[in-house]
């Protein structure tokens, strides 16, 4: 099998864990491929593995294993979006919601893995297009989109909002927040929105220090087309794409988010839960009270 390593842009500073993760990879007879951005003089091995451009590994691995945090997950997945191919995550940042694999139990779910004792745990995806006068771009987001006022410190912006081009509400607030269920544990939450299971057929729309004490995040059908005018948008005033693509709106003229039409294939294990992670991520269950 052909396993792509997708790595997070500092990863010159964990060449130790890639090695040992090649090392490994390599005892299983492996095929491992890593980013051509990576130099050989950061491994402590001259291992026999090839280098592709990020492009090529997509079309060359079966299987592409982050290592990483959340962020580097979303970008394996960016890269690996349409192919249907698995995703696995590695995870070594802190709270990390995407990732079941650490290197503290690498090995025994890896081997799992390459039992094929596991299963295809399949996301929905969020897709924007940013309609101009005369032209249109497309995007996706496996966590979220945000409308967010930029520099604009001293103001709120004004986010007319439709859904099936019923109008919903005009959002006097500093953004507003279209999330996916996998996106539900990321900017959403810190912005108070639901913990939502990720199997659900549903996108949150939540919005961010809203200038209203009835405004609250609100749970709708993935069925459904969201629907937002930029008309009187400021200059500053960005759609941004799972917290890595900046879209400036103040030239368009609406965003309609909507469910896309291929999945997220992400690897998940036995004994492994979305509830299990809650409570391992979020200290659930536990009395942290003193003595």
């Amino acid at each position: 099998m052909k396993i792509g390593l997708y790595l997070r842009p500092n990863f010159k500073s964990m060449s130790e864990v890639l090695s040992t993760l090649i090392d490994f990879l390599l005892s299983k007879n492996q095929e491992v491929i890593i980013p051509d951005y990576v130099q050989k003089d950061i491994l402590n091995k001259d291992f026999p593995i090839s280098f592709y451009s990020l492009d090529k590994m997509s079309e060359e691995v079966d299987a592409m294993f982050s290592v990483g945090g959340d962020g580097t997950f979303l970008g394996a997945a960016r890269l690996m979006a349409r192919t249907s191919k698995p995703v696995l995550g590695i995870h070594l940042g802190g709270m990390g919601f995407l990732a079941d694999v650490s290197m503290d139990n690498y090995k025994e779910k890896l081997r799992a893995f390459f039992d094929r004792d596991y299963e295809i745990e399949e996301r929905d995806v969020l897709s924007a297009e940013v309609k101009y006068e005369e032209r249109s771009s497309s995007y996706f987001a496996f966590n979220d989109f945000v409308i967010d006022k930029g520099r604009l410190v001293m103001t709120m912006i004004k986010i007319k909002t439709f859904v099936d081009d019923d109008y919903f509400n005009t959002y006097r607030a500093d953004g507003l927040i279209v999330s996916t269920p996998t996106g539900s544990t990321a900017y959403s939450l810190s912005a108070g929105g639901p913990i939502v299971c990720p199997h659900l057929n549903v996108i949150t729309i939540s919005p961010i220090c809203p200038h209203s004490l009835s405004a609250r995040p609100v749970v709708i059908s993935a069925d459904q087309k969201i629907r937002i005018d930029c008309y009187g948008f400021k200059n500053g005033v960005s759609l941004i794409v799972d917290g890595r693509e900046y879209v400036p709106l103040h030239t368009a003229s609406q965003v309609e988010i909507q469910k896309a039409n291929f999945t997220l294939r992400i690897v998940r294990f036995r004994g492994d839960s979305f509830f299990q992670t809650l409570r391992t991520k979020m200290n659930w269950g536990r009395d942290i009270r003193g003595n």
